[in-house]
């Protein structure tokens, strides 16, 4: 069977088999079965895809957590303003009070025809300062995701051609077998009758003999050339088989780093897709525009705005400028809660991507790294000096 014939079967498997593919990608597969140790190029190699492993986990755990640390922030900001005395919490509560009442006073702008809702408005106002950037990421993040996809569907593809191809080898080493024992028996036959014609009818089969023996030769030297190659090949097949895996696992780990970016990007935007962020923003920066014309109007809700950022600066909340733009949860507490359970959702989902990295992607390469020292201890000092050098 062709490349292309193994392409196009696979493709087909696809239909049915996508979900379990997906679900396939997010393990990640260790095994020596087909890695020679003793040999050190596939030893380091095998080491090396663990390390690497380690590595690009704890790249990620350093991006994740800075942001889980401005979510842990947001929320800390929140702690300390219920924890206020009775007294201060008054003042911010009246100064919450003239904002909203400054609000209730743009009636006429609220009666025009608007490109978005206020709480479109203010959600975008809120990720304003990075929705554009995020709107981007997003969308390399998706075009990433299709990459990936394609990666882990060609690699598939890949190991199953030369899984094939190994049953395809290890068919012709039986057929050879069997061969062997037809010719064996052939050649038995062949020189029983030889015999007969000499001894019992007392010909001369000296000829019989030589062609005999040289079709045993021709047979011998054919099935040792063909067995060599069939050995060697299979070798090369099995190598590649592993290497196959070990680059499946990398792929893995990006498949499902980049399915949990996207999913944290458009849980915190509250978008699906990277086109409804960008038409979000783009519908944004056009109500900004038309709103910046009543500014005039709203000199009276900017002092009060200025007044409440003030004091929760002064009362030691680290991001005030936040909450003019979530001013209804100083008052309302549905709406509060509603916003630390959108935050502690955000949080989850991070340290559910740090326990991913940290515990499954860098614990479970540490482990097969442990192990193999434990299983041959007389690499235990080529192990170490590897890691060592990964450290550094």
């Amino acid at each position: 069977m062709g490349l292309f014939d193994i392409l196009k079967s696979s493709d087909k498997r696809d239909d049915w088999a996508k979900e379990t593919k997906l679900q396939d990608w997010n393990d990640i597969v260790y095994t020596r079965k087909d890695v020679d140790i003793d040999d050190p190029v596939q030893r380091r190699e095998y080491i090396g895809s663990c390390l690497q492993q380690m590595q690009e986990a704890s790249r990620e755990l350093d991006a994740l957590e800075m942001e889980y640390n401005d979510v842990t922030s947001h929320l800390r900001d929140m702690e300390e303003i219920d924890a206020l005395p009775p007294e201060q919490r008054a003042e911010i509560n009246e100064c919450a009070k003239k904002i909203l009442e400054s609000q209730e006073q743009q009636d006429k702008f609220d009666r025009r025809k608007s490109r978005m809702t206020d709480a479109e408005f203010e959600h975008m106002e809120r990720l304003q300062s990075d929705a554009k950037e995020g709107a981007k990421k997003l969308a390399e993040a998706e075009d990433y995701q299709k990459k990936i996809r394609n990666d882990l569907k060609r690699l598939d593809s890949e190991r199953e051609a030369y899984i094939y191809q190994e049953d395809d080898i290890l068919t012709a080493v039986e057929n050879d077998r069997k061969l062997i024992i037809a010719i064996s028996i052939a050649l038995v036959v062949i020189m029983i009758f030889l015999l007969f014609l000499q001894f019992g009818l007392g010909l001369n089969v000296v000829y019989g003999y030589m062609v005999t023996f040289l079709l045993a030769a021709v047979a011998v030297t054919y099935l040792y050339i063909h067995q060599s190659n069939a050995a060697s090949e299979l070798k090369v097949v099995t190598k590649s088989i592993s290497r196959l895996i070990m680059l499946q696992n990398q792929v893995k780990i990006r498949y499902v780093n980049n399915t949990n970016l996207i999913d944290y990007l458009c849980l915190k935007y509250g978008v699906n897709t990277s086109k409804e962020l960008t038409d979000m923003y783009g519908k944004y920066l056009q109500e900004r525009n038309e709103r910046a014309k009543v500014e005039d109007a709203r000199r009276l809700l900017d002092s009060n705005q200025k007044d409440l950022v003030y004091m929760l600066r002064h009362f030691r909340v680290k991001d005030p400028d936040i909450w003019i733009h979530q001013v209804e949860a100083l008052l309302d507490h549905n709406e509060e809660v509603e916003i630390r359970h959108s935050l502690n959702v955000q949080r989850q989902s991070l340290r559910k991507r740090m326990e991913y990295n940290r515990d499954i992607v860098a614990g479970n390469a540490k482990a097969e790294i442990e192990d193999m020292a434990r299983q041959y201890p007389k690499y235990t000092q080529e192990i170490l000096d590897m890691v060592s050098r990964y450290e550094d």
